[in-house]
């Protein structure tokens, strides 16, 4: 039976495996998650309902969708900033589409690298899952390995860095600040995951989170333009404000990690996510293939509640970017917090594919979650 939910897209070719990220829970706390679920295949139809797990089983379906369905090819609109001398004082801009984009990081409505990166992410995930990763006990370190579990963290790490490698050329065509970070993060972090196979420790498994995070951001945003929620809800959020500086461009061949000491706002960022999950329990009950004419009373309540919390979330993550002197960590709070100001803003009138607006919040701060972790936070 092909799965149609109510009010949502149209259904798409049954999908092939997880999606190129982390379909972290959509309240944005990542919790002790791999980076991929262990699930079955689908055959194109959603997993078994389960009380207390639908908004993460919601999202993780939503998100397949994006890794075989993203086939658009958009016009390209670039907000460009006010400096005629070059994005750097050589002038050097690496072939980047995004390299004069200064402008506040708000919700992408169109982005044509999407088509071209879904089948790099999806091959990955493809050898990834043939080798067994799912299953694999990220406590256990490399001096403990058996020859077969050895053999299989091999193969994925080639894996990682070929998908790294192939996403270069990608990083160049986004015209967008932040998706371009994204892919950049994506490559930087996959190669670090790959380089610690050797001498494999199980705190080199946020590298693989923040990778597979920063990938799973992407899908959801690819598949908020694909679906419509991004074009039908960023009029309903005031523009984030124009930044008063960005990070320096860099060569997407060879990036560099956005965290590699651990931000003094990473414990205030871990408890205020940990906060946000403890009070959102209720809605993280509900189930998310319901869009909002089929509510209930008691789960409009439960909706109505929880608006205000996302809200405050919102604030709160921006603050804290903004209060950082990472510029790539401000990037990313920022873009976290109107995807979540977007998904809340549109609750009232919610259909199925609004959830990958919460996914591109959740995936967003998932990353810099895991990124504090891996720098030692």
């Amino acid at each position: 039976m092909t799965f149609q939910p109510p009010g949502g897209p149209p259904p798409p070719p049954p999908p092939g495996g997880p999606p190129p990220g982390n379909p972290y829970p959509p309240q944005g706390y990542p919790g002790p998650q791999q980076p991929w679920p262990q699930q079955q295949p689908w055959a194109g139809g959603p997993p078994p309902r389960k009380r207390g797990n639908g908004w993460k089983w919601a999202l993780v379906g939503l998100a397949l969708l994006v890794v075989i369905g993203v086939t658009v090819a958009v016009t390209i609109s670039v907000t460009k900033g006010g400096d005629d001398d070059g994005p750097t004082p050589t002038g050097e801009t690496f072939g980047l589409a995004s390299a004069d984009d200064k402008g506040p990081a708000n919700i992408i409505t169109e982005d044509p690298s999407c088509a071209a990166w879904t089948p790099i992410a999806q091959t990955f995930i493809d050898k990834e899952r043939a080798a067994g990763w799912n299953e694999r006990d990220p406590s256990v370190g490399a001096s403990a390995w058996t020859s077969e579990q050895r053999s299989m963290y091999e193969t994925v790490a080639r894996a990682a860095r070929d998908a790294a490698d192939q996403t270069v050329a990608i990083a160049k065509v986004t015209p967008h600040r932040v998706i371009r970070e994204m892919y950049e993060q994506y490559i930087a972090y996959a190669r670090a995951y790959s380089d610690a196979i050797p001498n494999y420790e199980p705190s080199d498994d946020h590298l693989a989170r923040v990778f597979s995070s920063t990938g799973s951001a992407i899908a959801h945003a690819c598949s908020a333009i694909r679906y419509g929620s991004a074009e039908s809800r960023s009029p309903l959020v005031p523009s984030a404000a124009e930044p008063s500086e960005s990070a320096p461009l860099q060569n997407p061949s060879i990036p560099t990690q956005f965290m590699t000491s651990a931000d003094p706002k990473c414990q205030d960022w871990v408890r205020r996510l940990d906060q946000f999950a403890a009070a959102t329990k209720d809605w993280q009950d509900l189930d998310p293939s319901i869009s909002a004419s089929g509510w209930t009373a008691d789960q409009r309540k439960v909706v109505d509640a929880v608006i205000p919390v996302m809200n405050t979330l919102a604030d709160d993550i921006q603050a804290m970017g903004e209060a950082s002197d990472n510029l790539v960590f401000r990037d990313f709070a920022v873009f976290a917090a109107q995807y979540r100001r977007a998904y809340a803003t549109a609750l009232p009138s919610y259909t199925v594919a609004d959830s990958y607006l919460s996914g591109v919040a959740s995936s967003t701060t998932s990353a810099i979650w895991e990124a504090c972790k891996a720098a030692g936070s």
